[in-house]
């Protein structure tokens, strides 16, 4: 086995190696004896098995090699030295006793030697020679040194750099996040003062679109009271027909406001799906008697109670009622049925027509705002159907619309979550209250034309009433006139009518019961009436029967003052 000369204290990777390999002991105790020295350590090899096994554990300055060797000659040791890729670069020193010039120079130079020294060895040429390849290593080794430092301080810095791309990246990130978030926050509130700004619009819009409608409904229902011809009947009942209409389609631009910010709300009651039905076809029948068109009734479901908001459904049923009317025919036949699939489960509320159908291609947009679809289309702005859906949806209920195409007529179909019935299904009491005789009212209203029919008409009905146009002149009405309940309209010329009650409070101490009027019928708006002390909130156009119920309500809730 290789023996490792060296007694030098200097650390081992800090000393270069020299391999010598003789197999003459005393010839290693020679060459030591030569080269030992501080600058080096000497590992000795007495065979080439033993100088490969020494080579395979270490790094070496330079190789001094003698030629003949019993197992393995140096040649043919230089030779698998120089097919080493680790070990190829190392310089090797011949030794022989034999030396024939021509013949060992030219293989001792062949197999990678880089001198050739004969026996008996000058020892400061040896050393001399080796001396050379041992500061050669040395200089090499401190360059492999410097470049690994290089190299690494190179990768530190590659390192460094990834990491701090890596940072900029997340920093990058974060300020793109940052202001990816500002810029939704600031589209969130530009687009919610958007619809803010587009619920006041409506609401002023409705609030102007209302108010004119509200003497035409008194003065239909003046007329009603009349004995008039037939021709004139006709006409009083086309003004009223519109006048609904035109409350309806005001209606659906509400609703449509509503629904989009999740500010409709329902009043969910055991309901009767049938009982809504017939009333709906009961607030289309003149319009399907003035054009003839037939309702066929197939009320069969077996248990027709379903949870939800009776005037809601009421007005699924009638939107879709009056399309149906819309896109049919005269003297055709609408077919209103009921059915359930399977027991327990949902209501089916099919309403069919033999009209114009709808094109195929609009079969998945007809629930969509604006959507019309037929291919020539009537008057509407295309909000009922999308109303519909989201009121059944808000009841967990599915809508869906068939037609065979062009003139093939259309199908809708309503599937409803049923229900146990109750004693009340509709939330609505079967026996209205009538209001008592010679009640006195305290009429506040700045709409002369308004004013006068709604007069006209609670003074025919047996009321004592007094009126006035301001927040001003119903505050000096007051003073000399006790009434029993007050009818007021929100929007006056000196301020709002929710403030009337807290002066009236302030003023005499009490507060009356009160019905608001008001052409706003936005949730904000029925919420301040009743924060502001209102006991009802009635949306102009208001029909008067609508109104002596409301009265009836409130007076009923009064102790008796006989």
């Amino acid at each position: 086995m290789p023996i490792d000369t060296s007694t030098h204290k200097v650390p081992l990777r800090d000393k270069p190696t020299v391999l010598v390999v003789d197999d003459d002991s005393k010839n290693l105790l020679a060459i030591e004896s030569v080269l030992n020295g501080a600058s080096y350590r000497l590992i000795k090899a007495q065979t080439g098995a033993e100088a490969l096994m020494a080579l395979m554990n270490g790094d070496f300055a330079a190789i001094v090699l003698d030629v003949q060797m019993p197992d393995m000659s140096g040649i043919e040791l230089a030779k698998m030295i120089k097919e080493r890729k680790r070990t190829q670069h190392i310089p090797i020193i011949f030794l022989t006793a034999h030396y024939r010039e021509d013949e060992h120079a030219v293989i001792g130079y062949d197999v990678g030697a880089v001198d050739y020294l004969t026996k008996p060895i000058n020892p400061a040429v040896l050393r001399s020679k080796v001396n050379v390849f041992v500061d050669l290593f040395g200089k090499t080794r401190a360059l492999a040194d410097m470049n690994s430092t290089r190299q690494a301080a190179e990768e530190a810095l590659r390192i460094a750099n990834m990491e701090l791309a890596a940072r900029n990246e997340a920093l990058e990130r974060e300020a793109e996040e940052r202001e990816r978030r500002i810029r939704a926050e600031s589209a969130q509130a530009e687009a919610e003062e958007a619809n803010a700004a587009k619920d006041r619009f409506l609401a002023m819009l409705s609030h102007e679109l209302r108010t004119p409608l509200s003497p035409i409904v008194h003065a239909v229902t003046l007329l009603e009271e009349i004995e008039c011809p037939p021709a004139v009947r006709e006409h009083i009942d086309t003004i009223q027909r519109n006048v609904r209409l035109e409350a309806r389609l005001i209606d659906d631009l509400l609703d449509l406001a509503r629904i989009r910010n999740g500010k409709l709300r329902l009043e969910l009651h055991p309901v009767d799906v049938h009982e809504a039905l017939r009333q709906a076809i009961k607030t289309c029948q003149p319009d399907l008697s003035t054009r003839r068109i037939r309702v066929m009734e197939k009320l069969e479901a077996p248990d027709p109670h379903v949870r939800g908001d009776f005037a809601r459904l009421q007005q699924v049923f009638w939107n879709l009622l009056t399309n149906a009317a819309k896109f049919s025919p005269e003297d055709s036949t609408i077919e209103v049925s009921t059915y359930v699939t399977e027991p327990g489960g949902r209501i089916s509320v099919q309403i069919a027509d033999q009209g114009i159908g709808i094109v195929p291609d609009k079969l998945d947009r007809i629930f969509d705002a604006f959507e019309q679809g037929a291919l020539h289309t009537q008057a509407g702005l295309g909000l009922g159907l999308a109303i519909c859906k989201a009121l059944v949806e808000m009841h967990s209920g599915v809508i869906a619309a068939h037609s065979d195409g062009p003139n093939c007529g259309s199908k809708f179909t309503v599937r409803l979550p049923s229900s146990t019935p109750s004693d009340q299904p509709n939330g609505e009491s079967k026996h209205p209250l009538s209001p008592p005789e010679g009640l006195r009212l305290l009429v506040v209203e700045d709409h002369p034309d308004t004013l006068g029919t709604l007069t006209r008409l609670l003074t025919r009905r047996g009321y004592i009433v007094r009126t006035a146009a301001s927040l001003a002149e119903s505050l000096e009405v007051a003073r000399g006139y006790e009434f029993d309940l007050l009818i007021s309209d929100i929007g006056l010329p000196d301020g709002r009518g929710t403030e009337l009650l807290e002066q009236f409070f302030a003023l005499y101490g009490w507060r009356p019961p009160a019905i608001a009027m008001s052409g706003f019928g936005m949730d904000d708006d029925v919420e301040r009436s009743q924060q502001a002390g209102f006991s009802e909130h009635l949306t102009k156009p208001v029909e008067f029967s609508a109104l002596q119920e409301a009265i009836s309500r409130l007076a009923s809730r009064q102790p008796d003052k006989g």
